[in-house]
């Protein structure tokens, strides 16, 4: 992989992590909606991520960097894994309930495991 292609990466991350980062601060206001219909939350960390600004951008970057790491392991195990990883992560986040921190925390681990995850994709040339 070139060194361009490799700052690239980087700069994309981090640029998603700042990102995400200051929308829990409260200084961007997302531009998209969640995964999940606001309007049919039934699960009390839906509704508690639809009330928050910080939360419905951390679900937005996740949601982004899943669908990214998808794409990029294609078909097969890998992504079968992924899957299997994410419905983790929403069972762990859902089982947060109101307590927003929690949820909070669940979404900036799976993030970084996502970016890692990216990352290390780029750089064994898998995209």
């Amino acid at each position: 992989m070139s060194d361009t292609t490799t700052l690239k990466l980087a700069a994309a991350i981090s640029a998603g992590s700042l990102l995400a980062l200051a929308a829990f601060a409260g200084t961007v206001r997302p531009s998209v909606a969640q995964e999940f219909d606001c309007r049919n939350a039934e699960l009390a960390s839906e509704r508690v991520i639809c009330g928050s600004d910080a939360l419905s951008s951390l679900d937005e970057r996740t949601s982004a960097l899943y669908a990214d790491l998808k794409e990029t392991y294609g078909r097969g195990y890998r992504r079968e894994d992924l899957k299997a990883y994410q419905r983790q992560f929403l069972d762990a986040r859902d089982s947060c309930g109101r307590d927003a921190e929690c949820i909070k925390g669940a979404y900036l681990d799976q993030i970084s495991v996502l970016e890692s995850r990216l990352q290390r994709a780029y750089r064994l040339g898998e995209r």
